[in-house]
């Protein structure tokens, strides 16, 4: 089960990142300070299912040019929404194939992942091209969806079924998200909250 923090709504933009640039990742271990900085940075903005804060609906293009909306996933399963600058970002692009390296792990848990950048479809086609298309790439040029949801790039959204979200987190410049372990636990608990779906 992930840590449960008490319950938080979105900061102003600013303290967020502002936060998370601070915590850079140091080459020998880190001191107590930097701990304490880098905790702070992975801590959700949005938490826990009493949150009160739910997905907009959304319709964009994929890599292809298909529109794809929220309504396709809505009572079919969870949802991990990355939010990232697209194609030129390395970072992003480094954490968006670790996402896509896990996809079976997020599968198991009932949980499709969307991806949603600033690039042109053609664009987005060959970043999906590149990873093996693991998910869908949505074009969001203006980010009405990040803008919607209250946050800023990069961000990531861990989401039920019915489009209620449990944990959000702001990446800041340093790019900084939750690990693979704490993904997975936040998803086996939004999993266990709904008896029908879970079978364990």
């Amino acid at each position: 089960m992930p840590s449960m923090p008490h319950k938080e709504t979105p900061q102003s933009e600013a303290a967020p990142v502002r936060a998370s640039s601070q915590s850079t990742m140091p080459a020998s271990s880190p001191s107590e300070e930097e701990t304490t900085q880098q905790q702070k940075a992975l801590r959700p903005v949005i938490s826990g299912p009493a949150s009160g804060h739910r997905l907009h609906t959304f319709t964009l293009p994929d890599s292809t040019g298909q529109p794809v909306g929220m309504w396709q996933y809505l009572q079919r399963s969870n949802v991990l929404l990355v939010l990232h600058h697209g194609r030129n970002c390395a970072a992003c692009d480094a954490f968006l194939q670790t996402l896509a390296a896990h996809l079976e792990t997020y599968r198991q848990e009932e949980t499709a992942v969307l991806a949603i950048g600033p690039d042109e479809p053609a664009e987005n086609q060959q970043m999906a091209a590149r990873l093996g298309h693991p998910f869908p790439f949505l074009s969001d040029p203006a980010g009405r969806v990040v803008a919607q949801q209250g946050l800023v790039l990069p961000s990531l959204v861990i989401a039920d079924r019915w489009g209620d979200i449990w944990a959000a987190w702001l990446g800041g410049t340093a790019h900084h998200f939750p690990s693979e372990q704490d993904i997975v636990q936040w998803l086996s608990f939004i999993e266990i909250q709904c008896p029908e779906c879970y079978d364990g």
